[in-house]
């Protein structure tokens, strides 16, 4: 590889690191080899194309402009975690995957009052959503710094900021099960 391409990509993959937390490199690959996917079938549950996915894996391109893109990396990454953890079945995950794949930021509708059963799907894909939102706006330590400047005036912002923007889904469904 010529060395004006190699410092593209390696300075392509340093401002993901800075949006993302790690480059998509890593992020996508731990993905595929947990799920045990190949690209294109990453990139179908993605609802992005093989060759822009190839993209952003390289770092040829930096941020994944589509906030529904986005908040499916984010539950894939999220699944990949609870099936590494034994949490959930490689049958189990499959079916998420399709549900994953399903994802529209721009199609979320929260769920009805009362519906914070634990468990309730609907709840889970509604915090999913609202996490997907956040971070389609700003980067895990954007969003720390936004809540750094409105904790002391507005600390309930700050704390949806916080738990929904940057914390885990888990610790959301609970926030907001106690705040429904």
């Amino acid at each position: 590889m010529d060395p004006v391409r190699a410092e593209a990509l390696a300075r392509g993959q340093r401002k993901q690191r800075d949006h993302y937390g790690e480059p998509l490199g890593v992020t996508f690959g731990r993905i595929m080899k947990v799920l045990e996917l190949n690209q294109t079938r990453l990139a179908t549950v993605l609802g992005q194309s093989p060759a822009m996915l190839s993209q952003l894996i390289s770092g040829f391109r930096v941020l994944m402009q589509n906030p529904s893109v986005q908040q499916r990396a984010h539950l894939l990454g999220e699944l990949a975690d609870e099936v590494a953890a034994g949490h959930v079945s490689r049958e189990d995950a499959i079916g998420r995957m399709e549900e994953i794949r399903a994802v529209n930021v721009a199609g979320f509708i929260p769920p009805p009052r009362g519906a914070n059963v634990p468990g309730n799907p609907t709840l889970k894909r509604a915090v999913r959503d609202i996490q997907g939102l956040l971070q389609s706006l700003a980067s895990g330590p954007e969003l720390l710094q936004a809540v750094a400047l409105l904790e002391d005036e507005y600390p309930e912002i700050a704390e949806v900021l916080r738990v929904y923007g940057t914390g885990r889904t888990r610790d959301a469904l609970a926030h907001f099960t106690r705040h429904q």
